[in-house]
């Protein structure tokens, strides 16, 4: 809401501004106060005080564009740059009057003079305007003359590469806020938002500034439902506090390697379902995402390990005191003398699910030595398991993914870069679940009215997301949308093909840092574009009779931004690119920087500290349901 106090004193500054340059313009050199306004209408004086008028409303106008940012700040710039270029060819023509018509040049304070002069002296306010006229027309025409230069189709034959000004960058809808916005970064003073469900990529190298611009902001920023990685835990510190007190979020905290065990929960296997049909179907999606088909060896391998995830899956269901997490599978295939447990198992119960004795059956029909090649390679992806910390961080689900568009729920997925590449398997489990409840069914807005933002940081260093890759085009009509943050295209295709990273590549709002890497550089200067640029190529040459020049033109294209320059950006800038639009250089949205945003961190909220079992190994393989009496660490 405005403020009636600061409306008034802006009334009265401008009236006392109007009244000081009507006063000018009658001549009168002395300080008026805004009553003196009513005289100078009484007495006639219309144009002065409309004219007057008509100054102090352009320049209080464009002082609160400024003041307001964004596109009302480009706005009164244009007008204040247009303004100053009319005064400076009104001042021009000024002294080329003195010059032709008072044979001396003159102090341009004379023109107020001259003003005041124009009811006694008609012959030389004549020439003035006269002159003025002669000076506006041939700018005029300078004017013309460059922008038929300028949209010559020539000119653009090679690329019309550019910057967008404040119209193109409205156009495009960045300074426009939506419910459902995330910020991308600032533009004359105001933040850019990108609306909709529309994917956001980001190339970003460590230490160039995402967490601060990209997710600290948005944290504080998004209302809804938020899902993001977070390296170091940095989100979690800054933004929690902040979006469980003032947003109403329920904030959890999965930090599965952290040293002090504080960490919320997450059990990837308690989203199979209690439905015996429907849970095989869950048992199968898990198989693949924790086993999937390496191409570059015999998939059988592969093929036996999922179905021995599904034997060792069924046996803990249906055995309620066992818990059925991927640590006591882990504890379950490694105990001595599996292959004779397993077999006991088949021969004395008959109560266990059909598929488990199909599969178990399937299991021990194969010969000895291929017994132990597929327990070995199945027992390999449980390796992470034996980490008792990351056993007790599996052990049970604080959170149901199910409830994030039902809830306003925010989950911080907390690792280190010394850890990145052995939890893995396990983050990219939990994306794959993530996105796979996510598209199960269309949300109903009545049910499930909030929306999901997944900030996924690290992006390049996860495994193969194939849910993700697959289904990305379609999360908008999930109500869900991400922002994909990586440090190197080339990190991508270590997990993707080419063609399989078009799906990441492709999506239409693109953001750049200053990038370390050349490849990345050259990929980002190919995505501005190309301008084109005349060049001209001249030849001299000294003969005896004289002294002779020929040039030639032609055009070349150029990138908008060299990869050199690319990699040169200052760190506080950033490149908005969006297919249709001209690409935007913005500044970047630094939260602690920003007036409004840097007083919201108000620290973190509570996280349990998980306590850690050990297990003491199991030496007879005979006791199949017992379990082990466990002591704490």
């Amino acid at each position: 809401m405005r403020n009636p106090r600061v409306i008034a004193v802006a009334l009265i500054i401008g009236l006392a501004i109007t009244a000081q340059i009507a006063v000018l313009l009658t001549g009168i050199t002395q300080w008026s106060s805004p009553l003196v306004l009513i005289d100078l209408i009484r007495h006639g004086f219309y144009w002065e005080t409309t004219i007057a008028g008509c100054i102090t409303a352009v320049v209080m106008g464009c002082m609160a564009g400024f003041l307001k940012q964004g596109f009302y700040r480009y706005v009164s710039l244009l007008i204040l740059s247009t303004l100053v270029g009319v005064m400076a060819i009104m001042l021009l023509g000024f002294e080329l009057y003195s010059w032709v018509f008072l044979n001396a040049f003159q102090s341009p304070f004379k023109v107020v003079e001259l003003a005041t002069l124009r009811y006694q002296e008609p012959e030389l306010w004549r020439n003035f305007l006269t002159t003025e006229g002669v000076a506006f027309f041939l700018m005029f025409l300078a004017l013309v003359i460059y922008l038929f230069h300028w949209l010559r189709p020539d000119n653009k034959a090679l690329g019309n590469a550019h910057f967008s000004n404040g119209f193109e960058t409205k156009r495009a809808g960045f300074f426009e806020r939506q419910e459902q916005s995330i910020l991308i970064g600032k533009k004359y003073g105001a933040p850019l938002y990108s609306n909709g469900f529309e994917h956001v990529l980001v190339f970003a190298p460590t230490g160039s500034g995402k967490t601060r611009s990209i997710g600290i902001p948005n944290l504080f920023h998004y209302p809804y439902s938020v899902v993001c990685n977070d390296v170091k835990l940095t989100l979690f510190k800054t933004t929690s506090g902040y979006r469980e007190r003032m947003l109403g979020h329920r904030c959890f905290c999965w930090a599965p390697a952290d040293e002090n065990r504080i960490t919320h929960c997450y059990n990837p296997l308690s989203l199979i379902s209690e439905d015996k049909i429907q849970r095989l179907t869950d048992i199968q999606r898990i198989a693949h995402i924790l086993m999937p088909d390496n191409k570059k060896s015999d998939p059988i391998w592969q093929q036996a390990s999922r179905k021995l995830f599904k034997v060792a899956v069924l046996y803990l269901l249906d055995t309620p005191e066992r818990p059925t997490t991927l640590g006591e599978i882990n504890r379950l295939v490694k105990q001595a003398g599996f292959d004779d447990w397993l077999a006991s198992v088949l021969e004395e119960t008959d109560h266990l699910d059909p598929e488990f004795y199909r599969n178990g059956y399937s299991y021990l029909n194969n010969h000895e030595k291929t017994r132990s090649s597929i327990l070995e390679t199945f027992s390999g992806y449980f390796e992470l398991f034996d980490d008792p910390t990351i056993d007790a961080a599996t052990a049970h689900s604080d959170f149901d993914l199910r409830q994030l568009r039902r809830e306003k729920i925010t989950i911080y997925i907390g690792f280190t870069d010394d850890d990145m590449e052995r939890l893995s398997p396990l983050l990219t489990l939990f994306w794959q679940q993530l996105i796979s409840v996510m598209i199960k069914n269309i949300p109903d807005p009545v049910d499930e009215p909030y929306p999901l933002l997944c900030l996924i940081d690290e992006f390049s260093s996860l495994g193969r997301i194939e849910r993700l890759r697959r289904s990305l085009k379609l999360l908008r009509e999930y109500r869900v949308r991400c922002v994909l943050i990586m440090q190197y295209i080339a990190q991508t295709y270590e997990q993707y093909t080419h063609d399989e990273a078009k799906a990441f590549t492709n999506i239409k709002t693109k953001i750049a840092f200053a990038t370390e890497d050349i490849f990345d550089a050259e990929y980002v200067s190919k995505l501005l574009g190309t301008r084109t640029v005349k060049v001209s190529a001249g030849s001299t040459s000294t003969q005896t009779q004289g002294y002779s020049e020929s040039k030639s033109y032609n055009y070349q294209a150029i990138p908008l931004l060299r990869p050199d320059e690319v990699m040169r950006l200052p760190e506080d800038q950033t490149l908005i690119m969006r297919t249709g639009h001209a690409p935007v250089k913005a500044s970047q949205m630094i939260w602690y920087l920003d007036p409004e945003m840097k007083h919201l961190a108000c620290g973190h909220t509570e996280v349990p500290r998980q306590i850690v079992q050990h297990h003491p190994f199991i030496h007879r393989s005979s006791d199949r349901t017992a379990l082990p009496e466990a002591f704490e660490l």
